[in-house]
């Protein structure tokens, strides 16, 4: 084992461990992916499915990445290698971390630009834009936002220095105490928008179109779909757990970790799509807004309710800290990369890879505007993809799934039996159920997803 992974830093408590994996389960994808998806698909058969690839296909995964780190110790490149050495297997399998350091950083650069329209939006809020909207006026003031690089890319720039001035900061006094106040605080401010979604709009609808399924409505893209967000929406697959659980210097149960990151994710995106939707529900607007179902759908919703632009300041300021413990989980891992591989200090090293992260993600920026028709291919996986949608798929569909499938299949199959049990620490019943869907339901799962995605 390496100085730089024995000098690795420890959370202060488990409530700290724990509150960080959630955070970097929950993000966008909860609050502004699953609604809209949820929209597009169908309703209640999407959530449906999606619910069973979070229990037999994510939660698995995130223990395996659990366990790989604390086992392995260091940043998910090295920790990956070391467990490798230490189970008897080449220290190639290090490209499994690599490929998820890579999935973190890609992701970052676009992250942080969709995370600078919500803190847009905060603005558009408190400055009063959000009143007196009309079908029209909403869709334009994100197509004025989209139009306007220099705007973007303030609000990136915003973004990545919240993330930079927390984690310059040690483990317990930047990290986990901003998770541990971020995430009590998201979890109170979402209760109370659903609690004034099922007052002020139509409840019944909400749940009837969350909770219905409508089996006729699933397809093949409706399952590929919701595995997919499902994969995405806990986190897996981008080395935050594998980083997250090197930090850990005590007996805790990851399996239970696992299990509680992904009941925790879910009750949070049922609650953040039985607040959207009965908002919108309530104001008789479309619910298959797509993506754009928060920033133009929801915000003409606020302009006709009674204190509407107080409902969007703090609608949006719920996002934004959905994003914000997200984004340090990204940030977190390639910076905790660069100080083992480049031999960096803190501060350099988070100054490097968010610059880095920054710069490549102005291609994001401009996808929606001045290189808005810069195509990579004219035929095949990338027909017709701006290159913020290249990064997307690139991400989402090939090297998190990719990278999910070469953590659990190691640690399921490669890695000794035994050594994978202690460090585990769970009993013999949860271990069992873990191995199975770790060794057949997890990897057919995400087998049938790149296929599909392809």
């Amino acid at each position: 084992m390496s100085s730089s992974s024995r000098s690795a830093p420890v959370w202060a408590s488990q409530a700290g461990f724990i509150f960080a994996c959630i955070g970097a389960a929950v993000g966008l994808g909860n609050i502004w992916k699953f609604p809209y998806m949820t929209g597009v698909q169908g309703g209640g058969a999407f959530v449906l499915i999606y619910l069973a690839s979070i229990f037999a296909i994510a939660i698995p995964i995130a223990a395996a990445e659990l366990v790989v780190g604390r086992q392995g110790r260091g940043d998910a490149q090295t920790a990956m290698k070391n467990l490798a050495v230490e189970s008897g297997r080449s220290s190639r399998f290090a490209v499994i971390g690599s490929l998820g350091v890579l999935g973190s950083f890609i992701l970052l650069t676009f992250y942080a630009v969709i995370a600078g329209w919500v803190t847009a939006y905060i603005a558009r809020a408190i400055s009063g834009d959000i009143k007196g909207l009309d079908a029209t006026s909403a869709a334009d003031l994100l197509n004025a936002l989209h139009a306007a690089p220099l705007e973007m890319i303030a609000h990136q720039l915003l973004f990545l220095g919240v993330i930079g001035l927390i984690l310059i900061r040690e483990l317990t006094a930047g990290l986990e105490r901003a998770n541990l106040v971020m995430i009590p605080l998201l979890i109170i401010m979402l209760v109370g928008i659903a609690l004034y979604g099922m007052i002020a709009g139509d409840a019944g609808a909400a749940i009837a179109f969350l909770f219905t399924p409508d089996f006729s409505k699933i397809t093949p893209e409706t399952i590929q779909s919701a595995i997919g967000h499902g994969f995405f929406s806990v986190g897996v697959g981008a080395a935050m757990l594998i980083t997250y659980g090197a930090y850990v210097d005590r007996q805790v149960d990851l399996a239970k970790t696992a299990i509680v990151i992904g009941i925790a994710d879910t009750v949070i995106a049922l609650l953040a799509g039985v607040g959207v939707f009965a908002i919108v529900f309530g104001e008789g607007l479309d619910p298959t807004g797509g993506p754009g179902l928060i920033f133009t759908t929801l915000p003409l919703a606020f302009a006709q309710l009674p204190g509407g632009s107080l409902l969007a300041v703090i609608f949006f300021t719920l996002v934004f800290f959905a994003a914000l413990t997200s984004g340090l989980s990204l940030a977190e891992v390639t910076i905790r990369w660069a100080e083992h591989s480049f031999g960096l200090s803190r501060v350099k090293a988070v100054g490097l890879m968010l610059s880095l992260s920054f710069v490549i993600g102005l291609a994001s920026v401009f996808s929606f505007n001045i290189w808005s028709d810069v195509r990579l291919a004219e035929t095949g996986l990338m027909a017709d993809k701006t290159l913020f949608d290249v990064k997307d798929y690139v991400v989402t569909a090939l090297v998190m799934p990719i990278c999910g499938l070469g953590v659990v299949t190691f640690a399921a199959w490669a890695a000794p039996i035994d050594l994978i049990k202690t460090a585990m620490g769970s009993s013999d019943v949860i271990f069992d159920c873990w191995l199975w869907s770790a060794r057949i339901i997890a990897p057919l799962g995400i087998l049938w997803m790149l296929w599909t995605g392809l």
